[in-house]
């Protein structure tokens, strides 16, 4: 591995060409294409023949997939010519596709991407860069985990061609803590975290014993592996005692007493402290430094106290990772999730709403036992009739802000339909006690749905709004798969499952229908 002081990515590039191509890592989306754009303005990697495989295979992309480098997307087709690119979730799946396509054909040499292109990826690279060691993550700047850095990382390095993998890592030299502290040793374990959802508690309720149910909440992962780290702390903590108990007795009845050689050395470091300039004249020094002189006149006992000291030094050591122990164990006690009592606040919530009474679930905990995302946001939008009643364009634009963050930045144009019904019932819900990430929706996205369901073009919805073409494309997908479940959730009411199924059929088409 090496550091780079704050590069600019020509120089970076510049100084890594014979370890091409390489994998570029940036922490976000614009910075991506920020830097593909640099340095397309100084690197043109491809010979001609290579370019003529570039174009053929840009054209084959854009005969399935009309106006693929469409809006924001003009400048790729270049970038790709000159064998640069750019891949983040923002980009269509056909883009990114064919990013890939190209980078696995050798035809791209410089990938500017972001992390997600190491997970579930198995595209090598010669060399891997990283323009930064902290990234966003939803809430404050981080350093990366040793577990993060080395799931990118270990991207560098191609079987067959490379002997070694290169990895380069641009420090910014105000923060030179960035530097040395990954340790491959040291990754991060995988932790299992069990979410009591309103599902999950339903699912429990309508298909699981007492006994099962038991089973389910005490003997998950999450609960062996927190058991079992603490089982391990606690036999550490037991060794340590142990050791310490055994180490004491390397101590004679005089230890740190005033003929003890130990004592001695280390009063005389305190009285040279003591004697500097600054700190004689507080008012306790003098008394201070009058004890520590009468107890260095006594005699010293003149003892070899080498195994004293080896004895001293380690328990020093042992006490130090005995803190460290106590504190991860607190801190393992104060986050250990009680399943128990999370199941019992769902189904105390489940009871108010009405969804269940006692192990029963009502109709619409019926209901809500086939939808897996805002459960209790979609049950209500059905119950309270918001759906039934709405038209099909405008029901297609309530789903589409179902379980939707809207980025601070981004703007979609009004549609026909204000949607402050569905507001107004997430604000009773929140009121009555559902937790905000229950209860996730925005009507942002819903011009968006709506347009799409009465025929406009990918182009136009593009035109629309300021959201990443790849983000258009997943809030339908996920609009889709809300849809399928509420048609299954709506068992034998064939009219209102129709309904929903057509509003299904109207965006599932063209550049949002996935091919299987």
């Amino acid at each position: 591995m090496a550091l780079v002081n704050n590069a600019k990515c020509v120089g970076v590039i510049e100084a890594i060409q014979d370890h091409l191509p390489t994998l570029y890592f940036v922490f976000s989306r614009g910075r991506t294409e920020l830097l593909a754009e640099e340095l397309s303005r100084e690197w043109d990697f491809l010979l001609p023949e290579e370019k003529k495989r570039v174009t053929e295979l840009m054209e084959k992309a854009e005969q399935v997939t009309p106006g693929l480098f469409g809006g924001r997307r003009k400048h790729l087709r270049r970038l790709l010519m000159q064998g640069i690119g750019y891949h983040h979730a923002g980009l269509s799946p056909a883009l990114k596709e064919l990013v890939e396509t190209l980078y696995e054909a050798r035809l791209v040499f410089a990938l500017f991407c972001t992390e997600t292109f190491a997970v579930g990826i198995n595209f090598p690279a010669a060399s891997t860069v990283f323009d930064a060691t902290r990234k966003w993550d939803g809430r404050n700047h981080r350093g990366l985990l040793n577990r993060e850095f080395f799931q990118m990382a270990g991207r560098a390095g191609r079987r067959g061609f490379d002997k070694v993998g290169h990895v380069y890592v641009n420090i910014d030299e105000k923060f030179p803590e960035q530097t040395g502290f990954f340790d491959e040793d040291k990754v991060e374990p995988v932790h299992g975290r069990l979410v009591i959802s309103p599902n999950t508690a339903l699912s429990l309720l309508h298909w699981k014993t007492d006994d099962e149910i038991e089973r389910y909440l005490s003997q998950n992962l999450a609960v062996y592996q927190n058991n079992r780290e603490v089982a391990s702390l606690a036999d550490e903590l037991k060794a340590i005692e142990e050791k310490i108990y055994i180490l004491r007795k390397n101590f004679c009845a005089d230890k740190d007493g005033p003929t003890c050689p130990l004592l001695r050395e280390k009063l005389k470091k305190e009285l040279n402290r003591l004697r500097n300039r600054k700190r004689r004249h507080k008012p306790k020094v003098p008394g201070r430094i009058v004890e520590i002189k009468s107890i260095l006149a006594q005699p010293d006992k003149g003892c070899l106290h080498h195994d004293c000291r080896d004895a001293h030094d380690e328990i020093t050591a042992l006490v130090e990772r005995k803190k460290e122990l106590v504190r991860r164990n607190r801190q393992l006690k104060k986050f250990a999730v009680d399943y128990h009592q999370e199941f019992h606040h769902m189904c105390a919530l489940l009871e108010k709403l009405g969804f269940i009474q006692g192990k029963t679930l009502l109709p619409r905990g019926l209901f809500a036992l086939h939808v897996h995302v805002q459960e209790i946001l979609v049950t209500e939008l059905v119950f309270s009739s918001i759906l039934r009643e709405a038209v099909p364009a405008e029901a297609a634009a309530i789903l589409a802000g179902i379980d939707y963050e809207p980025g601070r930045d981004e703007v979609v144009l009004p549609g026909a339909y204000d949607m402050d019904n569905v507001a107004l019932l997430r604000n009773e819900l929140l009121d009555a006690g559902v937790p905000e990430q229950l209860c996730r929706w925005s009507p942002l996205p819903g011009p968006l749905a709506e347009a799409w369901y009465n025929n406009a073009t990918f182009e136009e919805l593009q035109k629309r709004c300021n959201l990443h073409e790849g983000d258009i494309f997943s809030t339908m997908r996920r609009e889709i798969d809300v849809l399928r479940q509420i048609e299954r959730a709506a068992g034998e009411d064939y009219s209102f499952r129709q309904a929903m199924h057509e509003i299904k059929g109207k965006l599932d088409r063209d550049e949002v229908a996935v091919l299987i």
